[in-house]
């Protein structure tokens, strides 16, 4: 009876798929599909607006994604770090020396627009009208997705490269990213097994850096992401956020990953980037003896990373004493980025003093 219902509910009309096709002529309709015989979930009606495109593929997951020719040269851009599209006129890279102007490999916004939809549908991403803003990664490329559907003019989309192998801190001491000094101390931080946090602004490479910090380690490191940007190798492993489906089950959020992270028997627990509640569960790990834990976080200097740190356990529902109290005994050392005409670096390194303030201990 239950499943009869459950039909009903998501069956529809025959002509459906010809209504649709006629108010959104531009759009992919999906469709849940319903038969007697198990099929695909779902299935698209594509619209002829990006036929005439010539297509590459990238791999994900041991899938091959297609793109369209154009954009994947783009991204095989030598240096590139990030590419940015703010509809089919307006296309910005950047290969180390800030955003140039280039030209977008799209005639219509509604080119832009499906692809947008097809590579959150293939990648399991929803990206719809009722949900325009998505994440998703692609052969190393992190995508950040936006449909014009209330929320802005035109599709927009900003993607990001990570390196497709594991980046070392000698490599990162080569480029000019740290230096021998900053080096030395990082060492002997990892080997100490303290508590570091990486923090810098937006785009300070505070992922590369974590990235090149596990390098070092041939642990059982356990990194809890928002969506899988890490580097990695075995023994050390990735558990990624999973956002609700339609009907708002399913989701398992940071937090609740940090708590199994603490049964997997892991020697050191990574946190990709730290917004939120799962702050506090990072904390109590941090204050039950897991040394050697690694974490994100977004600030603009040293100075600010006190007010940010109690920020984040309020948002955890600890109080300001409790929340001082923890953050005292948790963290040993801060490593602080920046972005300086284009180039990313290590500006500071600190420790957290018993008042709670950032002594700098390098430069």
């Amino acid at each position: 009876m239950g499943d009869k219902t459950r039909d009903n509910r998501i069956k529809f009309s025959s002509g459906f798929g010809q209504m649709a096709a006629a108010a959104f002529p531009q759009c992919a309709v999906a469709r849940r599909q319903v038969s007697p015989k198990p099929a695909g979930p779902f299935f698209f009606h594509r619209f002829p607006s990006v036929k005439f495109l010539t297509l590459a593929l990238l791999h994900h997951q041991n899938m091959e994604i297609k793109l369209p020719d154009a954009l994947s040269k783009l991204l095989a851009k030598p240096g590139l770090t990030d590419l940015i599209l703010n509809g089919h006129q307006n296309t910005y890279i950047d290969v180390g020396q800030g955003l140039a102007r280039v030209g977008n490999p799209f005639r219509e916004r509604s080119e832009l627009a499906q692809l947008l939809i097809d590579l959150g549908f293939q990648t399991g991403a929803r990206l719809d009208m009722a949900k325009p803003i998505s994440d998703f990664v692609i052969g190393g490329f992190r995508f950040h997705a936006v449909l014009g559907h209330g929320v802005s003019e035109v599709p927009l989309v900003s993607i990001r490269k990570h390196p497709s192998a594991q980046i070392k801190l000698e490599h990162l001491a080569e480029v000019g990213m740290l230096n021998q000094r900053q080096l030395r101390l990082i060492r002997e931080a990892l080997q100490a097994r303290q508590n570091i946090v990486v923090a810098g602004a937006t785009s300070s490479g505070k992922t590369t850096l974590l990235s090149a910090l596990i390098a070092e380690l041939d642990e059982r490191v356990i990194c809890i992401e928002q969506i899988p940007e890490l580097v990695l190798r075995e023994p050390a492993i990735s558990l990624h956020e999973r956002p609700a489906n339609q009907e708002g089950l399913g989701a398992i959020s940071m937090q609740q990953l940090v708590v199994e992270a603490l049964r997997m028997r892991p020697d050191r627990i990574v946190v990709g980037e730290v917004r939120g509640s799962e702050f506090g569960v990072l904390l109590q790990a941090m204050n039950n003896g897991h040394h050697g834990t690694m974490a994100t976080l977004h600030c603009k200097s040293l100075s600010d990373l006190p007010d940010r740190l109690l920020l984040l356990g309020l948002l955890s529902g600890f109080d300001q004493a409790v929340t001082e109290q923890l953050v005292k005994q948790s963290f040993d050392l801060v490593l602080q980025l920046e972005r300086i005409a284009g180039a990313r670096a290590l500006t500071q390194i600190g420790q957290l003093n018993q008042n709670l303030e950032v002594i700098e201990v390098a430069v």
